[in-house]
């Protein structure tokens, strides 16, 4: 019997989620490690500092481990995680009020997947020039939207995935990804024009 590469994952998946149901610390080990990386990356593009992205990344594995005998697997475990992420993130935000947070654009190269060793010593720093525009063109859109490129762009979940995580429709995230594509591309095209 052939089984794809992803049903493969889904069932070892759907094994994981029965056994930290039953309490084996060695299974949510094996989750936290497949999933870690992404939510604290996830997190690290909302918020945009690198300690407030880990103490968000801490909390959403506590929770979850906490929360794991109510998961339905409705969704992926994947597309759990995020959600229970988002909500920490958005909550984070809401709780800073006016303290003034400062946008950390640290991310090592190997965190953001972006080095090949075929690239040339020249397009390596075109690229590092036009990612920085990026970062800053996404550091100064309005949280919801810049939260909306980030699974999309950065973190490649589709619309379904999207909407099980933002709790709304799929139509309304395509509407959505359209108008915060369309924001950044702006500010992006703003930008390139300031330093030419």
């Amino acid at each position: 019997m052939v089984v794809s590469h992803g049903v493969t994952m889904q069932v070892a998946e759907d094994q994981l989620v029965t056994r930290c149901r039953a309490g084996d610390l060695d299974a949510f080990a094996q989750v936290y490690d497949r999933y870690e990386r992404q939510v604290f990356r996830y997190a690290y593009h909302i918020l945009g500092n690198r300690d407030d992205a880990d103490d968000i990344k801490q909390e959403t594995f506590v929770k979850a481990y906490q929360a794991i005998r109510s998961f339905r697997s409705e969704s992926s475990l994947q597309t759990w995680l995020l959600k229970i992420c988002g909500n920490l993130c958005r909550d984070k935000i809401k709780s800073w009020d006016r303290r003034k947070v400062t946008y950390d654009s640290t991310m090592r190269e190997d965190e953001m997947g972006v080095t090949s060793p075929d690239d040339s010593p020249q397009a390596i720093v075109e690229r590092k020039e036009l990612e920085a525009v990026i970062a800053k063109a996404l550091r100064g859109m309005p949280a919801p939207q810049r939260e909306i490129i980030v699974l999309h762009e950065i973190e490649g979940l589709s619309y379904e995935e999207i909407a099980a995580v933002l709790r709304c429709t799929r139509t309304s995230i395509k509407l959505r990804l359209f108008r915060a594509r369309k924001s950044l591309k702006e500010r992006v095209a703003s930008l390139m024009g300031a330093r030419g």
